[in-house]
């Protein structure tokens, strides 16, 4: 099934969002409410949003109505979730549910595992298909071919690294039986940079129907992907909508700051929006000992070790019924950022940090944690601690962000560069076709091309502005450039200083009641708290990675160790262990596994540039003997008494081989690093310059060789890192 691209809007009708042929007496009661209440409402009455439906309150404002006194929610009103980009506005005002509850089959896509379990529990029609959580093991594809055999309405509620498993088992020509709602879309934008598959959720959406699908969130942002463009807008606005009251608390010291925030509130419930367990760690190390009995940490199983003893998986359940905080001081990462429902009373504290990216929030973030809250004035207080960048550190990030900035609108510069890299690709698609010998070369080519597709990105590494969609096709990553975009802002226009943050918290209809900056000198007791804290993190990373090696050993003594189990392994692991499986992905092909662990354990704190020489060493020693690449270099460099200088070994050897074999051009400093990575390399000083002289191979005494590199592959930008 081609994506189905809509070169005109589709609006919908009543008839779109209620189930006219099979009206309860209650719904035909509702319907005539909204008559008397001036709606005009029949099956083929066009609708561009709810204006005029009193959604989200629990009491009407206004006097004489026909809905006084009544608790306005989606499913009060609706059957069924209408289609096209859904802006809510307002989390809880019961989207989720209307799908759920709808009659027809569904499949709601959700970013995290742990907002869609927690929507599976609530709903036990619901199949919850993702990865393991909480003791529940991973569904397998004839579980989920059983439950979409049953004669019930289907209700799959499957987080988005699943849904080709799923489609794939529904297959293509049955999507029109399905409606496809994706939840909290803009968490998609968001993470796409770490979660590259991602983007794909909006491939498979885009072959849905126009009026079988939606993408829902309360805090919408534009989307740059072009083939959304003519999709249906529909927002849901309320009918009274009171400004929250927000502290702005600017510092220099977040967790002093935090430490003082929660001491303020040494009775009622606190809850801690902060995305760092690093951080979260050294304040409950300052609080005294009694107040850390009080205090939980709300995190992903992938951190299960770093909170330790404050750790907790979920709410708890109160006596009524309600998902509660299960202490009074409860801290939480971003995976509860988003989709839980807390029906509890309690002082919020949101920390955006600007020392790490994923530790910043964007206004719309500080929107969907302050909606976390289920109960009317559940939120006792909301405070915001936040730091800005200094102004030196801001004008070296604004100048570097200054000079990338060559359109006025930044998304459109990113879009017009990775459709530039596109034609380049298409070009060399187009005149190689028929073309056996040409189509090799312009592979190899391609690669060069697509890497000149990267942004830089200040805090990480460069993202890709390409990539290929569920069809196999070079596209722009649309929401790359959607993260791209809301970075840049954040930047450049949010933490640039405390007056900017206050009137784009004023913008989202905040009223800010304080405003204020305090700065704390750090004490020795929380620099010591600090290095220990580190210390202690470090000495979890190294049992980590240790865990992976004997997994790694374990998978390949039974004849386990492949691409996919690995790729399963990746998966719901801290940072520092799933590189570590990364890594040996990349790799376990080509040499021997004591060799490869042996390496990459050494290397196990240093940056990626360690990793870099070791890949390239590897890959170099993995070539055939007779590969074009290595006779080249091994030609060069038969004389093994002769010296080189760097300016030598860059101009006249290393530079114009690699250029030959994979047009990429080295500088000096990789030429010499390369050297290094392919030869034992002798290096002297004559007269103050640095001379080298090759002196024997496999520097890195690799021992059995497994896959080889044959002579005719010579793609290489697909092996070595430059």
């Amino acid at each position: 099934m081609e994506s189905t691209l809509n070169d005109k809007t589709v609006y919908n009708t009543y008839a779109d969002i209620i189930d006219w042929d099979i009206l309860t007496e209650r719904e035909y009661q509702i319907i005539r409410d909204l008559k008397d209440n001036g709606i005009e409402i029949a099956p083929t009455t066009i609708i561009k949003d709810l204006s005029g439906l009193p959604i989200g309150q629990e009491e009407y404002v206004g006097d004489g109505s026909a809905f006084t006194g009544k608790k306005h929610m989606l499913s009060d009103y609706l059957n069924k979730m209408p289609h096209g980009i859904i802006d809510k506005r307002i989390p809880g005002i019961g989207a989720t549910t209307l799908e759920i509850k709808s009659r027809r089959n569904s499949i709601i896509v959700f970013p995290t595992k742990a907002l869609a379990y927690s929507k599976h529990l609530k709903h036990h029609n619901t199949l919850y298909v993702g990865s393991s959580i909480e003791g529940k093991k991973r569904i397998s594809n004839a579980e989920i071919q059983h439950y979409l055999n049953t004669e019930n309405y289907k209700k799959l509620l499957v987080v988005a690294d699943s849904l080709k498993r799923v489609l794939t088992l529904i297959k293509e020509e049955n999507y029109d039986k399905y409606f496809l709602m994706i939840d909290e879309v803009d968490v998609l934008q968001s993470d796409n940079n770490y979660r590259p598959q991602l983007e794909d959720v909006i491939d498979y959406y885009l072959k849905f129907p126009p009026k079988n699908r939606c993408m829902v969130t309360a805090t919408m942002k534009a989307f740059s992907n072009p083939q959304l463009e003519h999709e249906c807008k529909f927002n849901l606005p309320w009918i009274c909508n009171a400004p929250r009251e927000v502290k702005l608390l600017h510092t220099d010291n977040i967790t002093m700051a935090v430490v003082e925030e929660i001491l303020k509130h040494p009775n009622e419930k606190i809850f801690i929006a902060y995305n760092s367990i690093v951080h979260i760690r050294e304040i409950i190390l300052e609080l005294e000992e009694e107040t850390r009995k009080d205090c939980t940490i709300l995190c992903s199983e992938a951190s299960i070790k770093e909170a330790g003893s404050y750790y907790a998986p979920k709410l708890e359940k109160g006596k009524d019924g309600k998902e509660k905080l299960p202490s009074r001081i409860n801290f939480a990462t971003c995976c509860y950022f988003t989709g839980i429902d807390i029906e509890d009373e309690y002082h919020l504290i949101s920390v955006s940090d600007i020392r790490h990216s994923h530790s910043i929030l964007s206004i719309d973030r500080m929107t969907q944690i302050h909606g976390r809250c289920r109960i009317s004035k559940g939120v006792l207080s909301e405070t915001l601690v936040y730091s800005t960048f200094k102004e030196k550190e801001a004008k070296t990030i604004f100048d570097e962000l200054k000079k990338r900035r060559k359109h006025e609108n930044y998304s459109k510069y990113l879009i017009h560069k990775a459709k530039k890299v596109l034609n380049l690709i298409d070009s060399a698609d187009k005149l190689s076709n028929n073309d056996s010998d040409l189509r090799e070369l312009f592979d190899i080519v391609k690669e060069a091309i697509k890497d000149h597709a990267k942004q830089k990105s200040i805090g990480e590494a460069p993202i890709e502005l390409t990539r290929k969609n569920i069809d196999n096709q070079y596209v722009p990553a649309y929401l790359n450039i959607d993260y791209l975009q809301e970075k840049y802002f954040l930047y450049q226009h949010v933490y640039t200083s405390t007056e900017n943050i206050k009137k784009e918290v004023e913008q989202a209809n905040c009223k800010v009641i304080d405003s204020i900056s305090l700065s704390y000198t750090k004490t020795d007791n929380q620099i010591e708290n600090e290095a220990n804290n580190k210390a202690v993190l470090k000495v979890w990373e190294e049992e980590d990675i240790q865990e992976a090696i004997a997994e790694i050993r374990q998978l390949n003594s039974i004849h386990q160790l492949n691409e996919s189990t690995l790729t399963t392994k990746c998966r719901g692991y801290k940072k520092h262990k799933r590189t570590f499986y990364e890594r040996v992905m990349k790799l376990y092909k080509y040499v021997d596994i004591d060799s490869l662990l042996y390496l990459l354990w050494e290397i196990r704190n240093m940056n990626n540039k360690a990793f870099k020489t070791i890949n390239n060493a590897v890959i170099f020693w993995a070539l055939v003997d007779n590969h074009p690449l290595k006779q080249s270099l091994n030609n060069a460099f038969q004389d093994k008494s002769k010296q080189y200088s760097s300016d030598e070994l860059h101009m006249d050897v290393v530079a114009p081989i690699f250029k030959y074999h994979t047009h990429k051009t080295i500088s000096k400093h990789k030429a010499v690093n390369l050297l290094n990575a392919f030869y034992k390399v002798k290096r002297t000083k004559n007269k103050g310059v640095n001379k080298y002289q090759i002196i024997g191979e496999n520097p890195y005494h690799l021992k059995v060789h497994r896959d080889r590199i044959f002579y005719d592959n010579n793609n290489l930008l697909d092996f070595f890192i430059f």
